[in-house]
């Protein structure tokens, strides 16, 4: 009787990688070719800062002076109680001494209070105007990041990819081969970051939660040649398959972006409002190599576990771009 062929043994997903392995090779990748991804952030990070920085100074410029005016309020008790005590000192025949101390010290107050009262004395806009302006702000604001962080990303995922199969494809090369998908790209983008812009401003939460299922069109925009809506359904498909290690990355991009902002606001003061935003964008572009080669990763080896999308199907997709 003749031996039966053994049925073959269905070979296994490869092993999720957690967070922290994806981090640490975001971390060596960066650190080995930190140049070049710095340089491919740069070239649409750098102008965009520029721009929302001019745009959020003239939108919160008129907080600021709200600001102000609720300051003059404070000098002017303070200036009231320096006078109350210089009168009594008056009244209870105080020595020459405080006398002198309390003239001083309300002379000084009165000068504090017309200062401030100078530099608003154009004018303040009235509660609805500054929440009309608010608004505007962090539309504007939601509306730069969310176009171009995508359109980084999708570089980045270029560059990584190219490494990834021994490549050495530089910034230049990265952005040139971007834009073969360029337009598939921004018809999925553009019409997310305004849902995002839009769900920020107004609620928060709903921003979030457009943001967090559109993290990775920019990758499939890429790799797949996917674009508009169908980018965004398959964004939302991954997402949804793997949405703990996504909400996760995202978590980290959102605290390196928070810790970069508070630092920009303890060494620039918050009058100072173009300075303080570019400062904050400049020390974002710091650090968003990391999750933007983090969020490449966690892509392909998403794929690699669901569609056995190997390094030959990578290949493949290089080349497809390369066309």
């Amino acid at each position: 009787m003749a031996d039966e062929p053994t049925p073959s043994v269905p070979e296994k997903p490869p092993a999720e990688k957690g967070l922290a392995d994806l981090l640490g090779e975001a971390s060596r990748l960066y650190r080995a070719h930190a140049r070049s991804m710095l340089l491919i952030c740069a070239l649409l990070f750098v102008p965009m800062s520029l721009a929302k920085s001019c745009a959020m100074s003239a939108l919160l410029g008129p907080k600021v002076a709200a600001d102000s005016a609720a300051e003059v309020v404070g000098l002017a008790r303070a200036a009231e109680a320096s006078r109350q005590a210089l009168a009594d000192a008056y009244a209870r025949n105080a020595d020459a001494e405080t006398v002198a101390r309390l003239q001083r010290e309300n002379v000084k107050r009165l000068d504090e209070l017309s200062g401030q009262a100078t530099r608003i004395a154009a004018g303040v806009p009235g509660p609805f105007t500054l929440w009309v302006l608010g608004v505007l702000a962090v539309l504007v604001s939601a509306l730069a990041f969310a176009t171009a962080v995508p359109v980084m990303a999708g570089a980045v995922t270029i560059a990584v990819a190219d490494r990834l199969e021994g490549g050495q494809a530089g910034w230049i090369e990265s952005w040139m081969l971007l834009f073969g998908r360029l337009g598939g790209l921004l018809a999925a983008v553009v019409p997310a970051a305004g849902l995002i812009a839009i769900g920020l401003a107004l609620w928060v939460i709903p921003g979030l939660v457009v943001a967090f299922c559109f993290a990775l069109v920019a990758q499939v925009a890429v790799v797949e040649g996917l674009g508009g809506a169908a980018a965004l359904r398959r964004s939302v498909e991954l997402v949804g398959a793997d949405w703990l290690r996504v909400a996760l990355l995202v978590g980290v991009f959102a605290g390196l972006t928070w810790a970069a902002r508070r630092l920009a606001d303890l060494i620039v003061p918050d009058s100072a409002v173009f300075m303080t935003q570019l400062l904050g964008d400049l020390l974002t572009l710091v650090v968003m190599p990391l999750p933007l080669i983090a969020a490449a990763l966690l892509y392909l080896d998403i794929r690699k576990r669901r569609d056995n999308f190997g390094d030959d199907e990578l290949r493949a997709a290089l080349a497809s771009l390369r066309k």
